[in-house]
């Protein structure tokens, strides 16, 4: 402790440099915490649980070629057909693919009256057995019963009065008790919808939005001249029934089926995107800490060149190694924790920013603690080497090069 009052007098008479890189760190920091958040965000969310039995799940778009009218009979011949299959536990049709990047969201209300806002939610409905198929959870109230499956035209006309939420939902509509949800009367369009159960996780259909875990079943299916379906193959066997439904589709004339992906291809496909801009975030973070350890480094060593004849006295009037060395890690620390202490400031600043901008979260706390000892540490690695050279200047080295 008392090298403190030797080195911060060093530093209020030699104050440019320390000063340069203070602001240095401070800017670095700065965006290096936010950086940081953002990319740990996009992380979490590229591993965001689906709630879905991803290892078996496949999915594919195919055609009714027929007249319009003779839709509803086709469409069940092909889920009776496709579920008849050996390879295949079961299958829906549904109006979006989870993570696909294509569905439909609307907005959820406490009433009739549109301002009494709840929350936006990615809507899905599918045919009877989806909660088989995509391996889903009732974790609160029940399932959907028989009499309240539908299934209607495109226009959606048949609609039942009875919805499944996720956890995620469940939390919005009530937020003291999620499991208080059950039979809560939200509004969507004007119309009433009994919330019936709580499925624990269903991931929306667009991978880079916020609230994808936010999803609403109603049991209702729709014909229309295209039609998608999600297939649960038996255990191992994903590959042979994705060739058993292709075969199976494509006997019928004018029948054609696209998109036929697994459910971890459409995962890949949905968060490549994220994942590119993790990478240009992790290399600027990357980038960042290198930038600030050449900062400290080019400064000490400086700074060593500067003291030579000062380091070789005291080495001369008995100072020992080990006190030159920790001399000088003790000032580069306190320039640091300096720049640290601005650079979080600024960096609070510069959230608060980007909440407004791109709806971000606060960054907590702990980003900020452990920003800073992660700066030190590298700080550290990069003044070690110029500290112990400042330890070996031998004193008569030093005082003939006066």
């Amino acid at each position: 402790m008392k090298d403190f009052a030797p080195i911060l007098k060093t530093l209020w008479k030699n104050k440019t440099g320390p000063t340069l890189l203070i602001i240095q760190i401070a800017v670095a920091f700065t965006i290096l915490i936010n950086i940081y958040y953002m990319a740990m965000s996009k992380l979490h969310e590229i591993n965001l649980p689906s709630g879905l039995g991803e290892d078996v799940l496949f999915s594919f778009r195919t055609n009714l070629p027929v007249e319009s009218e003779a839709y509803e009979a086709l469409l069940k011949q092909d889920l009776a057909g496709i579920k008849a299959l050996n390879s295949v536990e079961s299958v829906v049709t549904t109006n979006s693919i989870p993570l696909a990047g294509w569905g439909l969201g609307l907005q959820f209300n406490e009433s009739e009256d549109p301002d009494s806002f709840i929350a936006y939610a990615g809507i899905y409905s599918m045919s009877d057995e989806f909660m088989k198929t995509l391996s889903l959870v009732v974790i609160m109230g029940r399932g959907f019963e028989d009499s309240e499956m539908k299934i209607s035209n495109q226009d959606y006309s048949e609609l039942s009065n009875s919805i499944l939420v996720t956890k995620a939902m469940a939390e919005h509509v009530s937020p003291e008790d999620w499991s208080a949800a059950v039979g809560v009367i939200v509004y969507m369009n004007g119309r009433p919808y009994q919330i019936v159960g709580v499925i624990d996780k269903l991931i929306a259909t667009w991978p880079d939005w916020k609230g994808n875990e936010r999803s609403v079943v109603f049991p209702v299916y729709s014909f229309s001249g295209e039609n998608r379906f999600l297939v649960k193959a038996r255990a191992g066997q994903l590959e042979q029934a994705m060739e058993d439904v292709r075969n199976l589709l494509l006997q019928q004339p004018g029948k054609f089926v696209a998109d036929l992906h697994t459910f971890k291809y459409t995962r890949e496909t949905g968060y490549k995107a994220m994942k590119s801009s993790l990478s240009i975030l992790i290399g600027v973070t990357i980038g960042l800490v290198m930038l600030t350890m050449l900062g400290v480094f080019g400064q000490a060593r400086f700074t060593l060149m500067k003291r030579r004849r000062q380091i070789g006295t005291r080495r001369a009037l008995g100072a020992s190694k080990l006190h030159i060395m920790r001399f000088y890690i003790i000032e580069n620390l306190v320039v640091v924790g300096i720049g640290v202490v601005f650079g979080s400031l600024f960096a609070v600043l510069l959230n608060v920013k980007l909440m407004e901008l791109f709806r971000l979260d606060s960054v907590p706390l702990e980003y900020f603690l452990y920003g800073g000892i992660s700066v030190c540490i590298a700080s550290l690695i990069a003044v070690v080497p110029t500290a112990y050279s400042a330890a070996n200047i031998s004193p008569a080295t030093a005082t003939r090069s006066v």
